[in-house]
């Protein structure tokens, strides 16, 4: 690594870890020298040394010195490393003079000593290379010159008794501090780059989960803003189809733009879907029920669309208890499946069966299979289909139209139920689309309802209802419902004005929309629920996001509408919570 690449940033970073990592290293040969120094000086005093005196003062200097140091450094004035390479410094002319002034029969022993404490500062010294190198050449500028100038012969026999191995050692001082340098250098530069990587990578990432949350509330408000008025269009619609006095041309109309409408509601709802499914917002919600039900419900529904086409329409379902799963997610992933069977088949049957591969004690295994004799899917395109957006684009009428998610929301679907979803196909030949998974059996027995023994909702003729809603539409299409069952009813346009005629007013039923100007639905809730716990409030709302469905029930409400809904979602929640039974 050149050590052009260290940035200022970096360096800085640099010398306050090596200070750091270094410092308790550079205070224990601080505090060596301090109390180890002077007790050499007891060596002399048991020799009867007439240099005892000059030695011990020597010796006290320096350790005064250290003494300084160290209070500079633990006062915050002296770094570590400085108060180390200082003592250093101090310790030259303190050798120099002992060695140079004080007889040696011989310098052995000394020359000994020194080159241990040099290994000594091998060992717990981490200069900065330039420390190293003045320290050196201070010690081959003072020790000679202080050997010889007094004693000639001193220099002489320093070298000859071991004193050569000081210099050699210390002249491999600033290249062993280089070493130890460069090594922890290159160690923290990697993990200085790391850190580095790492703070990008999450800055990256907060940008990534950033925008996946704003498409996510983009989203959100979006489905309100378009689902609101769409609300409306649907509901007049059906409000129009039921007035039978019309010409068959307005009929036609009237036909047409209901195609229309329910067509814009699957696309919303698709692309809703798959965001819901991506963003982690899907759970499964396991209820009881019975599979041969699912399906008649399902061949009741697709049977008029294939007669249109000439097609056969078929299931086969062996023998099974109730179970119990998410009846709406399944429905969704099999209607999927079943509408593009239709859609790509022009001859030929379309066919829908449950088999029961394996049954354990408390839970069935069961391949689910959807087949066709339609246009079929080659090989190379097989591996695609499951993508967003993607269709067989090759053999797709535009009259066909779709979005291309139903595929990919229908394998998302799977997968959270346990299992995968698969095709196999032959061009020209059809289609087979599988999955398997495991549902529980149910704990509840079957009981068959007799119609004729169906009890007929009605109302009570105190009932009155309160609609709050901040768009007009929507406020004439749940009034004209209401108007159709004779049901008293007052309207609001905002929260505000449903706690007011709430306290002027006595209610059965209140339908809250969430988002209003002035005061929302959550906000109006809550003051209502200070008063009464018991009256129903069913929240209204467009937005299929944030789990905004159980926030609401947490917060006071009774129930959920999502818009847009059709007359029957209305009616059965109304008879949910005000009906009686005649």
């Amino acid at each position: 690594m050149n050590k052009t690449t260290y940035t200022n940033e970096f360096n800085e970073l640099w010398k306050k870890d090596s200070e750091l990592k270094s410092r308790w290293g550079n205070i224990i040969f601080c505090v060596a020298y301090l109390v180890g120094y002077p007790a050499t000086s007891i060596l002399y005093f048991l020799r009867n040394d007439p240099a005892f005196p000059e030695v011990l003062a020597a010796q006290l200097i320096l350790s005064g010195i250290i003494i300084f140091l160290l209070m500079l450094h633990f006062a915050g004035k002296l770094s570590a490393q400085k108060a180390s390479f200082y003592t250093n410094l101090a310790l030259v002319p303190v050798h120099a003079y002992i060695l140079a002034e004080v007889p040696h029969a011989s310098y052995d022993r000394a020359s000994l000593n020194m080159t241990l404490g040099l290994m000594f500062s091998f060992f717990v010294l981490r200069w900065p290379v330039r420390y190293s190198i003045i320290l050196t050449l201070i010690v081959l500028i003072i020790f000679p010159p202080a050997l010889y100038y007094r004693h000639p012969h001193y220099l002489f026999n320093f070298f000859s008794q071991g004193g050569l191995f000081f210099f050699l050692g210390q002249m491999l001082f600033p290249f062993m501090m280089y070493f130890h340098e460069s090594r922890n250098k290159h160690e923290f530069f990697y993990l200085f780059s790391l850190a580095e990587q790492n703070d990008l990578l999450e800055k990256q990432k907060q940008i990534a989960e950033d925008a996946t949350l704003a498409k996510s509330e983009f989203l959100s408000t979006m489905s309100h803003e378009i689902r609101t008025p769409l609300n409306g269009i649907v509901g007049i619609v059906h409000l129009l189809e039921e007035n039978k006095s019309r010409s068959e041309e307005e009929m036609e109309l009237i036909e047409t733009l209901k195609f229309s409408s329910i067509h814009l509601m699957a696309v919303v709802n698709d692309i809703l879907d798959f965001n819901k499914i991506n963003s982690n917002h899907v759970k499964l919600h396991a209820v009881s029920f019975d599979l041969e039900d699912l399906f008649k419900n399902l061949y009741n529904s697709f049977l008029p669309r294939t007669r249109e086409k000439g097609l056969d329409l078929n299931f086969t379902l062996p023998d099974l208890p109730q179970l119990r799963g998410d009846q709406v997610r399944l429905s969704q992933v099999i209607t999927n499946l079943i509408h593009n069977a239709i859609k790509f088949t022009d001859s030929g049957f379309v066919k829908f069966s449950a088999n029961e591969i394996e049954r354990g004690k408390d839970v069935i295994n069961l391949e689910f299979t959807v087949s066709d004799t339609g246009i079929g899917i080659s090989e190379d395109q097989q591996a695609s289909i499951f993508e967003i957006f993607t269709q067989v684009r090759s053999l797709v009428k535009r009259q066909d139209g779709g979005t291309g998610l139903g595929l990919a929301i229908s394998r998302e679907l799977v997968r959270l139920f346990g299992g995968e979803l698969s095709v196999r196909s032959q061009l020209g030949e059809g289609s087979v689309f599988s999955f398997q998974i495991t549902l529980p059996i149910s704990d509840v027995v079957r009981n068959p309802v007799h119609p004729e023994k169906m009890a007929t909702p009605a109302f009570s003729s105190k009932t009155k209802v309160l609609v709050v809603d901040d768009n007009a539409t929507n406020l004439m299409f749940a009034t004209q419902l209401l108007k159709r069952k004779s049901i008293p009813f007052d309207l609001a346009s905002d929260g505000k004005q449903a706690v007011e005629k709430y306290f002027s007013e006595g209610y059965n039923l209140i339908f809250m929309d969430l988002r209003m100007p002035v005061m929302d639905g959550f906000e109006a809730t809550k003051i209502i629920r200070e008063h009464n716990q018991d009256i129903p409030i069913v929240a209204l709302t467009a937005s299929a996001f944030q789990d905004e469905r159980e926030r609401a029930l947490a917060n006071g409400f009774s129930d959920y509408l999502v818009k847009p809904f059709l007359p029957p979602d209305f009616y059965k929640i109304v008879y949910a919570h005000i009906g009686i039974e005649e």
